[in-house]
C-alpha cells in the first residue's frame, strides 16, 4: 500500500492504456471460443473406431468419445478463465501514481507479489517519449521514459495512455514541488 508524505498531494493516477487489456485477453478469448466451438462439432460428431484398436480392447466401444471431450474442455477451461483472472489483476494492480513530491510505481510482479518504486521530482533530468507504431499512433498511446540523476537511472512507464499530457502534468508538479521547496 502507498503510503504518502505529509503535504504530498495526488495529480493523477495513471495505467496502462485500455488496449493493451483487450489485445492480452484476445488470445484467451480467441482460444475459449476455439475450445467450445470444436467441443460443440465433436460433442455432435459420430466417431468409429479403428478395428484394430476395438479388436484389443473390446470395452473402447461403449465409451462415448464426445461425452470425454466436453470432460477434457471442462478441464481446460478453469486454466484459462484463470490466466484470463489474472491478466485482468495484473492490469489493474500494475500503475503509477504522480504527485508533487514523487513518481510512485506500483507493479503486479506476480498474483502475491507487488513491487513498489518510486523517484523523487527532483532527481528527474529528462523526460522522452516513444509512440512507436500504427497501433500506438491511433490509439495515442506510448511509453514515457524518465531519466534520473539517482542509482535507478531510467523510470519508464509503460504503454500509458496519453504521454504528452503525463509529461506535461509531471513537469507542472515539478515546478509545484520546486515552488514549495524554496
Amino acid at each position: 500500500m502507498i503510503a504518502l508524505e505529509p503535504q504530498e498531494r495526488i495529480y493523477l493516477l495513471k495505467r496502462r492504456h485500455q488496449i493493451i487489456l483487450k489485445l492480452r485477453l484476445a488470445p484467451f478469448v480467441f482460444l475459449l471460443s476455439l475450445l467450445f466451438f470444436a467441443i460443440l462439432f465433436l460433442f455432435f460428431l459420430k466417431f468409429s473406431l479403428p478395428q484394430i484398436l476395438l479388436e484389443q480392447f473390446p470395452r473402447i466401444s461403449t465409451v462415448k468419445l464426445n461425452f470425454l471431450f466436453a470432460f477434457l474442455f471442462s478441464l481446460i477451461l478453469p486454466v484459462v478463465w484463470s490466466a484470463i483472472f489474472f491478466e485482468i489483476t495484473k492490469y489493474y494492480l500494475t500503475y503509477w501514481v504522480i504527485t508533487n513530491q514523487r513518481i510512485i510505481e506500483v507493479k503486479l510482479i506476480g498474483l502475491f507479489n507487488v513491487e513498489y518504486s518510486s523517484i523523487e521530482l527532483e532527481k528527474i533530468q529528462d523526460i522522452k517519449i516513444s509512440i512507436v507504431g500504427p497501433l500506438p499512433s491511433f490509439f495515442h498511446f506510448g511509453n514515457l521514459e524518465i531519466e534520473t540523476a539517482g542509482t535507478k537511472g531510467e523510470f519508464v512507464l509503460d504503454q500509458i495512455g496519453d504521454p504528452e499530457l503525463v509529461k506535461q502534468i509531471i513537469f507542472e508538479a515539478k515546478l509545484d514541488y520546486q515552488k514549495t521547496k524554496t
